[in-house]
Protein backbone atom coordinates (compact mmCIF):
# COMPACT_ATOMS: atom_id res chain seq x y z
CA UNK A 1 0.00 0.00 0.00
CA UNK A 2 2.87 2.21 1.03
CA UNK A 3 4.67 1.65 -2.57
CA UNK A 4 1.22 2.46 -4.53
CA UNK A 5 0.65 5.69 -2.73
CA UNK A 6 4.72 6.61 -3.25
CA UNK A 7 3.69 5.52 -6.80
CA UNK A 8 0.70 7.50 -7.46
CA UNK A 9 2.14 10.68 -5.39
CA UNK A 10 5.65 10.58 -7.62
CA UNK A 11 3.46 10.44 -10.91
CA UNK A 12 2.18 14.13 -10.59
CA UNK A 13 5.32 15.66 -8.90
CA UNK A 14 8.41 14.69 -10.31
CA UNK A 15 11.88 16.19 -9.98
CA UNK A 16 11.36 19.29 -12.13
CA UNK A 17 8.41 20.51 -10.33
CA UNK A 18 10.34 20.26 -6.68
CA UNK A 19 11.43 23.61 -5.18
CA UNK A 20 14.82 24.10 -4.18
CA UNK A 21 15.35 22.88 -0.35
CA UNK A 22 17.53 25.44 2.09
CA UNK A 23 18.66 23.39 4.72
CA UNK A 24 19.71 25.69 7.74
CA UNK A 25 22.03 24.57 10.69
CA UNK A 26 20.70 23.52 13.76
CA UNK A 27 21.88 24.96 16.50
CA UNK A 28 24.16 22.65 17.93
CA UNK A 29 25.98 22.67 14.49
CA UNK A 30 25.53 26.06 14.41
CA UNK A 31 27.61 27.12 18.08
CA UNK A 32 29.67 23.35 18.15
CA UNK A 33 32.55 25.28 19.06
CA UNK A 34 31.00 27.38 21.74
CA UNK A 35 29.34 24.28 23.22
CA UNK A 36 32.68 22.13 23.26
CA UNK A 37 34.60 25.31 25.42
CA UNK A 38 34.64 24.17 28.85
CA UNK A 39 32.93 26.12 31.27
CA UNK A 40 34.03 28.46 34.15
CA UNK A 41 32.95 27.90 37.57
CA UNK A 42 29.94 30.68 38.50
CA UNK A 43 29.15 30.72 42.31
CA UNK A 44 26.52 33.07 43.86
CA UNK A 45 27.02 34.48 46.63
CA UNK A 46 24.13 33.75 49.86
CA UNK A 47 21.31 36.07 49.32
CA UNK A 48 20.40 36.06 53.20
CA UNK A 49 23.28 37.37 54.03
CA UNK A 50 23.15 40.38 52.01
CA UNK A 51 19.65 40.88 52.96
CA UNK A 52 18.90 44.16 54.36
CA UNK A 53 17.27 43.59 57.78
CA UNK A 54 13.31 45.17 58.22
Amino acid sequence: ATFDCLLKTYAFLTPDLWRETRFSKSPFQEYTDFLAKPAKAFMLEDVDKEAIPA
